[in-house]
């Protein structure tokens, strides 16, 4: 999975929901609130149409199933449960339908398979029209702004509301139509920091305890069918109608990595039963010594293919104890329970995650709704909030550990006959080392620059998407209001939307555009307002072609802490992106500069703000002896004159290597009319950074970044959340290995490394197109390698290391052929 959301809704539908939204990256649950609570009004309506109509409907189907009529059965199975004629015949009256896995009740109404799917439908409708609800759209907008369609995705529903729990979640238009790899789970509202699950045991098969209940009226032999034909990997042990000790012994006495139920089960008086044997029904209660003992040595998950199983897990979940189960949240027929059951373990033991085996497997059933009415809402996941959700793999052992491989036959390799003449491997590293040094010699004069910052911006843009920074925001001036309002805009505009945005209390503002000179009307108001507001900063460049100055009305602490320079370094290089913005000026001595304009800020522009957020964070920077920027615990190291594939900076501006958050747009986004007809709330702008720029045509402020063209502004956003994501977050500026006097040694053992690979290679080689297959394979290891090593913000040298590869392979396959 790529994404954990998590949906607090808390409260009941007479009075209401509070909500809150959490969103967590790569399985991890989230230790803060993503967005701030907002509210699910009332709707006692839904609740009441899915208990007294829907769930009347559906529970109604029983009488109209074609199977054999089971009268008899129930007679066998049920006289302890009514005691006296009249139950028992409604009992047989009620077993004459689907044969459901739940014990059998009186329909006095009989409806047709129309009236539930109409039924089903209108519930579903309702539910949707309910989140649809204004005061829900914020958390509907964002988990939307930081999903991706193709992203794998679990969705945990933590309430308390027993008829929230009852709702149909995958029909939610959120997950069925715009993010199909979501998959809604339930939980509790809250759960114990101190009780967090146990990973899995790893084992040489994945132990499982398989509970076959009473079984009358319904066929749980096809559930042991498939699961006997589970997989090699996998240890059954059945209990067939089992007493209650028997179960007890086995999760005292021994460990199990799944517990298996099937037969039948209910809730009653939120009370769930499973009905072990024909004079027996458990309760958790009654078990939760076993499964306490059970859950410390390593149980994961619970699959009760049984009816109505909310109950049961509200009661395992009292007791925060087993991390995953599976349920079926209503009245399950026997066809749907074998077939989701089959479809999720062939799913589930093909590698699948346990979410996207129950999606698959649920979504399967849909194609049996002719006959069986909403069958794809019944299966549901209840979810510890803390727990990861195991694959297969993560039951077993290893392939190539010791344990695993402790029963296997030795057996003895072939030998080699003795290399003559010339060591194999004095060739491989004479080869390699000679390979290496011509390769790194060649980058050292500059050769494959134009490649490398090529390949430098094909890693970094496959990064995995990162959320959006939300203590940004940017104001855009689309062509739209470059139409409406001018361009360049007047200064009474420019002052306008600034007196707006003043008044939701920012923590600074940004305005990219120059302002050096007067754009009237409303110059005066515009000064005043950065006169009153020193959280205002603006921007000055210095360019050998075209220079801004300040405005001049400045006086010297305004030049020096209200105005940045706006300057972003391009590289020169003869290649298709070589003009792209992939370092980050942080500042520099007023002294260097060698133009003549005003523009003297020793400061960037992306700096003053940053450093403007930090401080209210009572987070301190300085300058250090090297004239490096310390930001609270992070040196921001200036780039040396050679830096990975960069061969001759020699920039006097203290920069770094810019690493763009792995989204084009790294921050939420309005426009300059937006803010101006007052359309933008307080949430929006309230102790955020907000930037204002141009991305009309008109204005040609595009640049080519890592991203394909982007507007100065939005490069801007990009580097202001890079120094708040590092001084805040920990996440990791770029670097490159390491280097010593101008000799990048580091990336030479690398490219070293890579090439005597592709010398070994030579020598296993039988013929020039088993070589090239081999080779192939290897350099998509390395790129591969590279590209996860830049998840981590490591900038490797992929090409020399290839080229290297290549080259040593090569020579060594033609010596050995002469």
């Amino acid at each position: 999975m790529d994404k954990l959301i998590v949906l607090k809704l808390d409260g009941n539908c007479e009075q209401g929901f509070r909500c809150t939204l959490k969103i967590g990256e790569n399985n991890q649950f989230p230790s803060t609130d993503f967005t701030g609570s907002d509210n699910l009004p009332p709707n006692p309506q839904l609740a009441a149409f899915e208990e007294e109509h829907w769930r009347e409907k559906y529970r109604g189907l029983g009488s109209h199933s074609r199977r054999r009529n089971q009268q008899n059965l129930v007679r066998l199975i049920y006289p302890f449960l009514h005691s006296d004629a009249k139950k028992n015949t409604a009992a047989e009256s009620g077993a004459k339908g689907l044969s459901f896995r739940i014990k059998p009740k009186r329909i006095s109404n009989r409806p047709s398979l129309k009236d539930c799917k109409e039924s089903g439908e209108k519930l579903a409708k309702m539910l949707n029209d309910w989140l649809s609800s204004p005061e829900f759209a914020k958390v509907d907008r964002l988990i939307g702004d930081n999903l991706n369609p193709n992203e794998e995705a679990r969705v945990l529903i933590c309430t308390d509301d027993k008829h929230l729990q009852k709702m149909p979640w995958n029909r939610w238009n959120l997950f069925a139509e715009r993010f199909p790899k979501a998959e809604p789970s339930l939980s509790k509202l809250n759960y114990i920091n101190s009780e967090i699950p146990r990973k899995p045991v790893r084992k040489s098969q994945v132990r499982i305890l398989a509970i076959l209940g009473n079984s009358a009226g319904i066929d749980v032999t096809k559930d042991r069918k498939i699961l006997d034909n589970l997989s090699p990997n996998a240890e059954v042990k059945f209990l067939i109608e089992p007493k209650r000790e028997e179960i007890n012994d086995r999760l005292w006495e021994e460990s199990w990595d799944i517990i298996f139920f099937a037969g039948h089960g209910e809730s009653e008086h939120d009370t769930g039963k499973i009905y072990i044997n024909a004079t027996e029904f458990l309760t958790i209660n009654e078990l939760w010594c076993g499964l306490r003992k059970a859950v410390d040595k390593g149980l994961q998950l619970a699959i009760f293919n049984c009816c109505d199983g909310l109950g049961l897990a509200r009661n395992l979940d009292d007791f925060q104890m087993i991390p995953q189960m599976i349920l079926m949240r209503e009245l399950v027929p026997d066809f749907v329970a074998q077939e989701f059951l089959k479809c999720f373990l062939k799913e589930f033991v093909d590698g699948k995650s346990l979410y996207a085996a129950a999606r698959e497997a649920r979504r399967r059933l849909e194609g049996f709704e002719d006959r069986f009415p909403c069958a794809s809402w019944l299966p549901i996941i209840w979810q510890h909030p803390a727990a990861v959700p195991p694959v297969w793999n993560d039951f077993l052992l290893a392939p190539d550990s010791p344990a695993a491989a402790e029963n296997l036959p030795a057996v003895a390799a072939p030998k080699r006959p003795p290399v003559k003449g010339f060591s194999r491997w004095r060739a491989v590293v004479l080869a390699s080392a000679g390979c290496t040094l011509a390769v790194m010699g060649a980058r050292f004069l500059g050769v494959m620059q134009p490649i490398e910052l090529s390949m430098f911006d094909r890693l970094l843009g496959q990064r995995e998407p990162e959320l959006i920074d939300h203590r940004l925001l940017v104001v855009e001036v689309p062509d739209k209001d470059a139409g409406k309002y001018g361009y360049p805009q007047s200064d009474a505009t420019l002052a306008g939307a600034l007196d707006k945005l003043q008044q939701f209390k920012p923590l600074a503002i940004g305005l990219n555009m120059h302002r050096n000179s007067a754009r009237e009307p409303g110059r005066q108001k515009l000064i005043s307002l950065f006169d009153n507001n020193p959280n205002i900063i603006t921007v000055c460049s210095y360019d050998r072609i075209k220079n801004f100055d300040p405005p001049p009305e400045f006086s010297e602490d305004k030049l020096t802490n209200q105005v940045g320079f706006s300057n972003l370094p391009k590289d020169e290089a003869r290649h298709e992106k070589g003009n792209s913005i992939r370092r980050q000026p942080l500042s520099y001595h007023p002294k260097l500069s060698n133009f003549t304009n005003n523009c003297k800020s020793p400061n960037s522009f992306s700096l003053l703000l940053a450093l403007r957020f930090l401080e209210n964070q009572g987070i301190k920077s300085e300058i250090t002896q090297n004239q490096e920027w310390r930001i609270g615990a992070v040196t921001f190291p200036k780039l040396a004159n050679r830096t990975g594939g960069y061969q001759n900076l020699n920039a006097p501006v203290s920069q770094v290597l810019l690493n763009y958050r792995a989204n084009s747009q790294p921050a939420f986004k309005v426009t300059l009319e937006e803010v101006l007809s007052g359309k933008v709330t307080s949430d929006l702008v309230k102790g955020k950074i907000v930037l204002i720029g141009h991305t009309s045509e008109v204005s040609k402020e595009s640049f080519d970044t890592v991203y394909g063209k982007m507007p100065g502004v939005w490069i801007h956003a990009h580097m202001i959340s890079q120094i708040l994501s590092a001084a805040i977050d920990k996440r990791p500026l770029l670097w490159v290995l390491p280097q010593w006097q101008g000799i990048q040694w580091g990336d030479a053992v690398f490219v070293w490394l890579v090439a005597a690979t592709g010398g070994l290679l030579a020598g296993r080689g039988r013929s020039p197109l088993i070589l090239a297959i081999a080779g192939a394979a290897v350099i998509f290891a390395v790129y591969q390698g590279c590209m996860a090593i830049m998840a981590f913000a490591g900038w490797m040298p992929l090409v020399p290391a290839v080229l290297a590869l290549v080259a040593t392979g090569g020579i060594l396959f033609l010596y050995d052929r002469s």
